[in-house]
């Protein structure tokens, strides 16, 4: 019997050391969020890079407010999508490589779902220049996974300028 009893608690107990840990914290509900966010945020990338401007929209809230890297406005999403209009008619190609996702956290550095992205975009501009500029962005999202914030930061006038500097070479 006292091997019975044994055997009994060893599988127990290797069982329940097969299982993998519930994941029901706050960080953990904050990374598979972050985690689903990533997937929409790296789609909406995809999507302005293949110049599909209402596919892009479609994955911004109406109450979206962007925050362009040319202004410390707050904007709304006419106005983004205005934005995205005359980059798209500017450039005939882009490129988005080096691409990193990184969850944004709260108050208490608990991942909350919003997604931070760095990367590089290369353009190639409708007169045939190329531009390289460095990217970062923060997105937020609401609960049914639009876009309601897009903060964005790079060098607007360092695009511009390396479009001038090869005019000037001509």
């Amino acid at each position: 019997m006292k091997n019975l009893l044994f055997v009994i608690t060893f599988i127990a107990l290797f069982l329940s050391c097969d299982q993998p840990a519930p994941s029901n914290t706050d960080y953990d509900k904050g990374i598979a969020l972050f985690e689903k966010n990533k997937v929409i945020a790296n789609e909406s990338f995809n999507l302005f890079i293949a110049k599909d401007l209402e596919g892009m929209m479609d994955m911004h809230s109406e109450s979206l407010i962007w925050s362009p890297a040319s202004t410390t406005d707050s904007l709304s999403k006419d106005e983004f999508r205005t934005g995205m209009k005359e980059w798209m008619t500017e450039f005939d190609e882009f490129k988005f490589i080096d691409r990193q996702f990184y969850p944004g956290v709260n108050e208490d550095f608990i991942p909350n779902g919003s997604v931070r992205t760095y990367g590089t975009w290369l353009g190639t501009h409708k007169s045939g220049k190329e531009t390289v500029t460095k990217y970062y962005s923060v997105l937020e999202f609401n609960e049914d996974g639009k876009i309601t914030a897009d903060l964005e930061y790079f060098d607007v006038g360092g695009v511009f300028d390396q479009l001038e500097e090869t005019q000037k070479e001509e």
